[in-house]
């Protein structure tokens, strides 16, 4: 567990330097770039989101499935199970690339009507690095899937750390030295593979393991391509609901309406990260619990358990970005990005539930009843794209968010929570009413932030950071007080106490 722990505080260390980093650095990327470049890195830098779901969910299910052999113990199957999925990486490494050399052929027939032929001819030279970047992303992907099937979190964690910081870094002085869009997608295909090599080195080195082919298992094939098929088609969904607003209004609308977009995309990516980090490491503790047995209500616990500590945080993020989002992105960005603001709230409000559920995917996963959930969301995907087409012709950016909200309630609220329910076990009702216990707290704080901005509103820097440390500190108050139950306040009493007692100690040897 203290691998998990420990995985969880560092996860959110890197989502912490991930959005201090994104928030800095974006303002000089949007003045150093300006409109027309920066929203072509963003859509070019998107493909390789687009292009990185041919990996057909393996990633997950190299984790699930070596979780598996080692609750079984069966040594010979892991070995032969990793040396398959490796030979499986290599072949969709080769096809990604030849998909990447079709698609940077093909760049004027889809952007000749709204791109100017410099914007064109940019447009090409970003797409042969990200040609380059693919698959060393994906083979970076499958060794850091070994890594955390062994739930080692702590050294993919700390490499994601050290990548965000070095990224930080070089990309601040790129920029400052003229270096324009093209400069920083070098810069992450270097990154990427610098990933990729470190942790090829741990999983060889540092954990001796051993990828050996026994025998070419085509049952076992045909079983992995089964479970991870339907988590491909959960990837296709995912990367069409946040990245194909990009290319609907890169084709429809240009540059400039990609950029807006782009801003409050961002932010909401932001909020997502805050949710996905601690429940990405619980697939191997619900594979694990599957196999044992485990019940309906005992995978219920672990929903709430974990669900209650991110509602804490979600809740945080989201009425603080509802009360001081709007004079923060004119702060950040400025005025002429505001729509951003709004764009960001529309998605984001309908995000907060699935966000607190993300565990639910992990137990999906391990029972392997995923696809129904990736059924679903491909349906919700279409109807989505259809009709975001149609509103981003009149609406824009704003069009694009309506539908991607609307459809986010239509699958993620209300057909997946039925299906909980009722086909996985779990006490959905009870999840919510446990969940319902912390909103008087949070609704009290933002009635009580409200008056405060009424007496400390105006336009400066320095007011607006008071206004939102006074708004921290109330709510880590008023949750503390009204909304934790006593497991929860333990994680912050613990580690006081314990700080409590080094310190005494120290005193006392002084």
């Amino acid at each position: 567990m203290n691998q998990i722990k420990a995985g969880a505080v560092l996860s959110y260390v890197v989502i912490f330097l991930n959005t201090f980093v994104g928030l800095f650095i974006m303002p000089l990327m949007v003045r150093r770039l300006g409109p027309s470049e920066f929203g072509l890195y963003t859509l070019m830098g998107s493909f390789i989101g687009y292009f990185m779901i041919l990996d057909f969910g393996l990633n997950s299910t190299i984790i699930r499935y070596l979780a598996k052999y080692i609750a079984e113990k069966d040594k010979k199957g892991k070995e032969n199970f990793l040396a398959i999925t490796l030979i499986i990486y290599s072949v969709i490494a080769v096809i990604l690339v030849l998909a990447g050399v079709i698609f940077y052929w093909n760049i004027k027939t889809i952007f000749g009507r709204s791109f100017t032929t410099e914007e064109l001819s940019k447009a090409k030279q970003l797409f042969s690095l990200v040609i380059i970047n693919m698959p060393a992303t994906l083979l970076a992907k499958y060794f850091i899937g070994v890594i955390k099937g062994y739930e080692k979190f702590i050294f993919a964690s700390n490499l994601a750390v050290l990548r965000t910081v070095c990224k930080a870094v070089m990309l601040v002085a790129l920029l400052l030295l003229g270096y324009k869009a093209l400069g920083i997608v070098l810069l992450d295909t270097v990154l990427n593979l610098w990933m990729l090599i470190a942790s090829v080195i741990y999983v060889f080195a540092k954990l001796k393991i051993k990828i050996y082919l026994h025998h070419l298992d085509k049952l076992l094939i045909a079983e992995v391509f089964s479970f991870s098929f339907f988590i491909f088609l959960s990837m296709i969904t995912d990367q069409i609901y946040w990245r194909v607003g990009n290319l609907v209004l890169g084709i429809v609308s240009g540059t400039a309406a990609v950029a807006v977009y782009s801003i409050g995309l961002q932010l909401n990516l932001y909020f997502m990260q805050c949710s996905g980090a601690m429940s990405g490491l619980f697939l191997p503790r619900a594979t694990q619990m599957v196999v044992s047995g485990a019940s309906g209500e005992d995978l219920t616990e672990l929903l709430i358990k974990v669900g209650r500590i991110q509602f804490l945080l979600i809740g945080f993020i989201l009425s603080g970005f509802i009360l001081f989002g709007k004079q923060f992105v004119v702060f950040w960005v400025g005025k002429d990005y505001v729509q951003s603001f709004t764009i960001a709230v529309i998605m984001m409000v309908p995000l907060a539930i699935p966000l607190i559920q993300n565990v639910g995917i992990s137990i999906l996963q391990a029972q392997n009843k995923h696809a129904f959930r990736a059924i679903v969301y491909l349906g919700i995907t279409i109807a989505n794209l259809a009709v975001g087409f149609v509103l981003a012709k009149y609406y824009d950016g704003i069009g694009i968010a309506v539908s991607t909200a609307a459809s986010l309630t239509v699958g993620n609220i209300i057909i997946i929570n039925i299906y909980y329910h009722y086909k996985v076990g779990l006490n959905i009702p009870r999840f919510f009413k446990s969940i319902s216990k912390l909103l008087p707290a949070i609704l009290g704080t933002v009635l009580v932030s409200l008056l405060f901005n009424l007496f400390l509103n105006n336009d400066s820097w320095i007011m607006f950071i008071a206004r939102v440390m006074i708004f921290a500190v109330i709510y880590m108050l008023s949750i503390y007080l009204f909304g934790m139950n006593e497991y929860e306040k333990s994680y912050v009493t613990k580690p006081l106490m314990r700080a409590k007692t080094l310190l005494l100690g120290k005193k006392n040897y002084a």
